[in-house]
């Protein structure tokens, strides 16, 4: 697709202890088995790091782009995805969000077109760190973070926003499941069992 894919590296992975970005997945890392996933479909690929990029694979195949707004959230690593991306629109993904899939991805750019971003939204919650931005949403939420207003709620309630209800992405290929975060190693250990089952 002409458009950019940014993984959002930049989590402090509290609660799984280590850093999710190097958590083994087979003979590679989860960071690097997401962009395998993902990154054939996209023109450009980048991963957006809080800070120094020490918690990634040393080999990693892909732009390192840091935030511009220092510990502040997932948001902040929006806003340095559309600052440093060459294709429009930009879909992000969080790296501890490995179900997501190649079609849905596509459905999420598609559904960006015209729109400053597509969102999921599950039980009226949308989901920010598994969307599509395209360049006119860098103003509003480059304004917010200045503001210090971290939370996407925020920036996204001053977007055009395409929201992608439940059954819109189940036809897209994004169960409930797909949304699922590893944020505990239990959450990891499943992940790992599911890939095992699958194949």
């Amino acid at each position: 697709m002409p458009a950019t894919l940014c993984i959002l590296a930049g989590g402090e992975s509290r609660r799984m202890g280590r850093p999710k970005a190097l958590l083994p997945v087979g003979s590679t890392t989860l960071l690097e088995w997401l962009i395998d996933r993902l990154g054939p479909h996209f023109r450009e690929v980048l991963v957006s790091v809080a800070g120094t990029a020490t918690s990634l694979p040393p080999k990693l195949d892909a732009t390192i782009v840091t935030d511009l707004h220092v510990r502040s959230g997932p948001l902040a690593g929006v806003e340095a995805a559309l600052a440093a991306a060459s294709h429009d629109p930009v879909l992000v993904v969080a790296v501890d969000m490995p179900r997501v899939t190649p079609a849905l991805a596509r459905a999420l750019v598609a559904a960006c077109r015209g729109h400053d971003a597509a969102v999921p939204r599950l039980d009226g919650r949308p989901e920010p760190a598994c969307a599509a931005y395209s360049r006119p949403a860098a103003g509003p939420i480059g304004a917010s973070l200045r503001a210090d207003r971290r939370r996407a709620a925020d920036a996204l309630a001053e977007l055009d926003v395409r929201y992608l209800d439940e059954k819109e992405l189940e036809e897209a290929g994004g169960g409930r499941l797909t949304f699922a975060n590893l944020n505990t190693p239990a959450d990891y250990r499943d992940f790992l069992e599911a890939l095992r089952r699958s194949g």
